[in-house]
């Protein structure tokens, strides 16, 4: 190791042992108060053995009806794979995978996968990649890893980009013991050096498991086989030190990276940012975004989120609002995380004229992947008697299961 290398390891491992809160310990997770149900549900008298018989019969033939759904789905697109450009199109095998694991199908992914043994494209190592990397995205590393044992069979070749994506599946499977497993284990057997991109795929592991001295080990084997730390691996650990709101050795970490002559990014500046904010440093914040502006770099929705999220802990609904417009004409789109933090907020604070207009425009917009966060305006609705709007709000927001609750309250509607 060079010296250089060597001064660079001992002031990444002084930062980890300057202060006692930097062992990278994983965050548990807040615990969560039941969620208050959008309106009295009505009590249910007691079923009889035969109406609870219909009840499990009814209940049987609707789970019956969307595994028919899904099977056919998955058929149809085993047939449209039949298309040379479909399967150049990884955006649909995503979408499609996406699908399948929220309805925990995982055997129809595998089914899915193992039907694109039969094209030629399975001879093309970026093609059986994609497939590694969308078994890993459904925790199926164990397929990801049988699917690169394959490719010789498959007449596919295997390079580090190959062995890459395989420590990414475990690593996204979060099977991060198996992922070392894989790195010490392999690259012997198979002929094959670890890169760069090897190391920090491990760095992005530890960090996320939570063990700082795996991450030192990694760091400083990284340097030992002569690699130099890139701006994806600070990255990583800024991830790692500011969501846990360390900032102190955040900066550190910072101006360690400064002295490496590499410059931060959106990405890098982000993670500041939320840990400001996680440290409730609004002004910091503030300022820290300005900064970036200063330096050519233009605020992106993550970082609008990150000033929204800080208002919001102030209780700043004008400055919140603020965000939100701004954000849109800077030409954003404001997304699934954005409408979570102001619907609930403006709620929350009485403005629920300007929540019911968000609200529409999340609708409008199609952001409907998180639905519970129009249960706080349509609840404020239904509390005013405007049932007719939040009846609108329900059939548009795939709320489907309170439009009888509310359609049974005995409200006066306005």
């Amino acid at each position: 190791m060079s010296k250089s290398s060597s001064s660079l390891y001992s002031r990444l491992h002084g930062i980890f042992n300057s202060s006692p809160t930097a062992t990278l310990k994983p965050a548990r997770s807040p615990n969560r108060s039941k969620p208050r149900n959008l309106v009295g549900k009505p009590k249910e008298p007691s079923a009889s053995p035969a109406s609870a018989a219909a009840a499990g019969d009814s209940g049987k033939s609707s789970i019956d009806a969307k595994e028919k759904t899904l099977r056919k789905q998955l058929e149809k697109f085993k047939k449209s794979c039949e298309s040379d450009d479909f399967r150049q199109v990884h955006g649909i095998y995503s979408a499609f995978v996406r699908r399948l694991k929220g309805e925990r199908k995982f055997s129809m992914i595998d089914e899915a996968l193992q039907y694109q043994k039969k094209f030629e494209d399975i001879k093309s190592e970026d093609f059986v990649i994609r497939m590694m990397l969308l078994y890993g995205y459904s925790g199926m590393a164990d397929q990801a890893h049988k699917l690169f044992d394959e490719m010789p069979e498959l007449n596919c070749e295997r390079t580090i980009k190959s062995f890459n994506a395989l420590l990414s599946a475990y690593v996204n499977s979060r099977k991060y013991d198996e992922a070392m497993k894989v790195l010490r284990e392999f690259p012997e057997k198979l002929g094959i050096t670890p890169d760069l991109v090897s190391y920090n795929t491990m760095i992005k592991a530890f960090c996320r498991k939570g063990s700082s001295s795996d991450v030192l080990s990694i760091f400083e084997e990284l340097e030992t086989n002569g690699f130099e730390p890139d701006l994806i691996t600070f990255n990583t650990m800024f991830e790692a030190f500011y969501s846990k709101g360390w900032i102190s050795e955040g900066d550190k970490l910072w101006d360690l990276m400064e002295s490496r002559s590499l410059v931060p990014n959106i990405r890098s500046y982000n993670s500041r940012v939320r840990g400001l904010v996680k440290n409730k440093k609004i002004p910091d914040a503030v300022s820290l975004v300005d900064e970036m502006r200063g330096k050519g770099i233009s605020p992106d929705i993550h970082t609008y989120n990150a000033l929204i999220s800080a208002y919001r802990g102030d209780d700043n609904v004008e400055e919140v609002m603020r965000c939100y417009e701004e954000l849109k004409e800077k030409g954003h789109r404001p997304d699934a995380v954005t409408y979570c933090l102001i619907i609930p907020f403006l709620c929350q604070k009485g403005d629920l004229d300007r929540a019911t207009e968000v609200s529409k425009e999340a609708i409008k917009r199609k952001i409907l992947s998180r639905p519970d966060m129009f249960k706080p305006a349509i609840q404020g609705l239904v509390d005013q008697g405007k049932v007719d709007e939040a009846m609108e709000l329900v059939k548009k927001s795939k709320l489907q299961g309170y439009f009888r609750y509310i359609s049974d309250l005995p409200i006066n509607k306005k």
